[in-house]
């Protein structure tokens, strides 16, 4: 296995883990139980814990493919940067749940307003990562990409990446 494979199998988790604890924290509000709430928040820390690691098996990701004759350096740039805005939306998503985790401790009921915005945080969180996820699966997946990105990738495929010496 290497850190192509790796980032591959690991970047599922922010994607569905946002997703999953979202549900499991909307459900929890709906039934007003507070043991749901707060494995919820709990949940969510771990969630944007595991999201800086899959963050950075990217970084070594690119530089496994980045001379392969496929790999376009706009796309990658654009998976990159749109990773970055989801891992630190999450990462602020983790600290708002951590808090709510905290103020609700001790048999302290959670407070509502701390769950709804943590919904709320993972929601666009999801969305986030979901569009990174689109991103990074159009660098080596041409069947996903829009006409524009077809486009913009086949007038790229002329221009150089440092390391790959040329045309491909």
């Amino acid at each position: 296995m290497d850190a192509a494979h790796l980032h591959l199998m690991v970047n599922h988790v922010p994607v569905l883990g946002t997703i999953i604890v979202a549900l499991l924290l909307g459900w929890g509000l709906i039934k007003g139980s507070r043991e749901l709430m707060r494995t919820a928040f709990g949940a969510a820390v771990i969630v944007a814990l595991l999201s800086y690691p899959v963050f950075l098996t990217g970084g070594r990701a690119e530089d496994r493919v980045g001379d392969m004759p496929w790999a376009t350096e706009r796309l990658i740039e654009n998976h990159e940067e749109q990773a970055e805005i989801a891992l630190v939306v999450m990462l602020a998503t983790g600290v708002l749940a951590g808090a709510a985790l905290w103020f609700s401790r001790r048999g302290r009921p959670v407070p509502k307003i701390a769950a709804g915005g943590v919904v709320a945080a993972l929601a666009v969180s999801a969305g986030l990562f979901g569009w990174a996820a689109l991103s990074g699966g159009v660098i080596r997946h041409d069947e996903i990409r829009s006409a524009a990105m077809a486009a913009a990738a086949a007038g790229e495929q002329g221009t150089a990446r440092p390391g790959r010496g040329g045309d491909d």
